[in-house]
């Protein structure tokens, strides 16, 4: 939704998930590959030509990250957001990093919140962020619920109420 927004034209979203490839090509996706039945990085190198100009990778897994850097042109950059256990490593060919490319961490989106929270209501105000499509709520009595959901990639983010 945020790369729509923001005017990119090619916007390619990669899951193993059905349902959240779906739910990316509702929400803006222009492309969507299933990370399981193809090669990534060798199919967002065909639809753009020679790479993307920028990748994310939100699932804190290595093999996921090394894809997502193989996968942008040079030079581009590739935003690391997926969160990793303390002690992850992840090995990359030091050639993939030459000649421009740039991994970056991203914490709470880089944003400035007293500019960047009015401007995201906005965008939900004008239906351009429809939020409830990626929330789920759940009472404090089903936080394992919530925990088993979101593992097998049933909710995008689940959120659990202290109260009823």
């Amino acid at each position: 939704m945020a790369a729509k927004i923001c005017g990119c034209s090619t916007v390619i979203g990669v899951d193993i998930k059905p349902n959240r490839l779906e739910l990316a090509r509702e929400l803006g996706a222009t492309n969507v590959l299933d990370a399981g039945q193809v090669n990534p990085t060798a199919e967002i190198k065909k639809i753009t030509g020679d790479g993307a100009d920028y990748s994310l990778e939100c699932a804190g897994n290595p093999k996921v990250l090394r894809q997502a850097l193989e996968s942008i042109r040079r030079p581009g950059v590739c935003g690391l957001i997926g969160g990793a256990p303390t002690g992850t490593e992840v090995t990359l060919d030091m050639n993939s990093i030459m000649f421009g490319r740039t991994i970056r961490g991203i914490l709470e989106g880089d944003s400035v919140p007293d500019i960047f929270i009015p401007q995201l209501v906005d965008f939900i105000m004008q239906g351009r962020f429809p939020l409830d499509r990626l929330v789920t709520f759940y009472p404090l009595d089903q936080i394992n619920q919530a925990v088993e959901d979101s593992e097998a990639g049933r909710t995008i983010k689940p959120i659990v109420k202290m109260t009823p």
